[in-house]
C-alpha cells in the first residue's frame, strides 16, 4: 500500500472519530475524491485497523460508521505546518477585517497549544520559521466596528431560534426598530445578518455595524424550510441581491492567465476563445457591484450583455471621471 494511501486511512479515522453523527461512503468520496468502490475499501481497512468501528444507527437508509471511543487519541499531535495554517488562517482574518473570527482563531490556537504542551518546545522554533516565511499583502477594506455582544446575542438567537428585536441605523442615521428571525451571515467587504423581517414580510439584509441596539424575545420562530443560505447567496454579485440575470464578458488575450484562474461567481463558465481572449459567463444578481469589481480590470474588459449592465457601467464611468480633479 502507498504511504499515500495509509496517510488517507488515518485521516479517515480520525473523521469518524470526530463526526458526531459518522460518516457515509458519500462523505468518504466527497472528502477524499474517490471512487466509491475505493471509499468502500477506505472503510474496510479502517474496520480491520480498528475493530471498535460502529454502524450508526439512524432513520436512513444510508449507512454510516463512526469510532465512539478515544482511540485515536494518543496519536493525535499537532506539526509546525498545520499549526502555521492555523496562525496564517488568523492573520488572514484581521487582514480581510473579521476581527472577532480572527480572535476565535486565537483561542483555537491557544487549547490546541495546551493540549499539545509536551510537543510545544520541539514544535516552535520550525513553527517561527514558518510563520517568518509567510505573509499576506494588504488589502484595503472598510472598517466597521461590530459589537461582540451583537454577533453573540445573534449566534445564541440562531441556535435557539428566538426572534430578535433590533435598533437598526438608515441611512438618515435615524434608527428603526424590528422584529426579526435571524437566519445565518454573510461576509464580505461588509458584514450582514439575514434575517426574516416580521413587519415586511420578507428577508432583509442587515449591516451588522449598523445594529445599534439588540435583545432576544422569549419567543420563538419556526424557520422557512425553502431557505437556503447558500442558495440566497449564489443569488447576487458580492452581498447585493437582485433578481439573477446572464452576465457575458469578454476578457482581453493580455489577462487570460489571470482571468483562467480568477473565481468570479459559484455559476461561472470560462472558455478561451481562438484568439486567445477568454469569455466568462455567469448568472448573479448585483449590478452596482459588478460594475465596481470590472473597473479593476480597466480596458482588459468588456460586457457582452445584458445591455442594462453596459448602461450602468457607462454612466459610473462617466461620474467618475466628471468627479476626478487632477491637481
Amino acid at each position: 500500500m502507498r504511504y499515500e494511501r495509509v496517510e488517507d486511512i488515518l485521516k479517515l479515522a480520525l473523521l469518524m472519530q470526530a463526526s458526531y453523527k459518522g460518516l457515509s461512503l458519500n462523505d468518504i468520496q466527497e472528502h477524499f475524491e474517490v471512487s466509491r468502490r475505493t471509499a468502500e475499501r477506505m472503510r474496510d481497512a479502517v474496520m480491520r485497523l480498528f475493530p471498535q468501528l460502529e454502524e450508526v444507527e439512524t432513520n436512513s437508509k444510508i449507512k454510516r460508521w463512526k469510532l465512539r471511543n478515544h482511540s485515536l487519541a494518543p496519536m493525535v499531535t499537532f506539526t509546525p505546518e498545520e499549526l502555521a495554517e492555523l496562525e496564517n488562517t488568523k492573520k488572514k482574518l484581521e487582514v480581510d477585517g473579521l476581527k472577532n473570527k480572527a480572535d476565535t482563531i486565537d483561542v483555537i490556537i491557544s487549547k490546541v497549544k495546551v493540549l499539545n504542551k509536551n510537543e510545544m518546545s520541539k514544535i516552535e522554533p520550525d513553527l517561527e520559521a514558518l510563520l517568518e516565511a509567510e505573509g499576506y499583502a494588504i488589502r484595503q477594506y472598510p472598517r466597521f466596528k461590530i459589537d461582540k455582544e451583537v454577533l453573540s446575542q445573534i449566534r445564541e438567537a440562531l441556535k435557539a431560534f428566538k426572534i430578535l428585536e433590533i435598533k437598526y441605523e438608515k441611512a438618515n442615521k435615524e434608527l428603526q426598530k424590528c422584529q426579526i428571525h435571524p437566519y445565518g451571515f454573510i461576509y464580505g467587504e461588509k458584514h450582514f445578518l439575514v434575517a426574516y423581517n416580521r413587519d415586511r414580510h420578507g428577508i432583509r439584509l442587515y449591516n451588522l455595524s449598523k445594529i445599534k441596539n439588540i435583545k432576544t424575545i422569549d419567543e420563538y420562530f419556526e424557520r422557512d424550510e425553502n431557505f437556503n443560505l447558500s442558495d440566497y447567496s449564489r443569488n447576487s454579485f458580492g452581498v447585493y441581491q437582485e433578481d439573477p440575470f446572464n452576465v457575458v464578458l469578454q476578457f482581453d488575450k493580455s489577462v487570460a492567465e489571470d482571468v483562467k484562474n480568477f473565481h468570479f461567481h459559484p455559476t461561472q463558465k470560462v472558455k478561451e476563445q481562438k484568439d486567445g481572449s477568454v469569455k466568462v459567463e455567469f448568472t448573479a444578481g448585483g449590478s452596482l457591484a459588478i460594475c465596481w469589481h470590472l473597473f479593476k480590470w480597466g480596458n482588459s474588459v468588456k460586457i457582452v450583455k445584458p445591455a442594462s449592465l453596459k448602461k450602468m457601467y457607462k454612466t459610473l464611468l462617466k461620474e467618475a471621471e466628471e468627479g476626478l480633479t487632477i491637481k
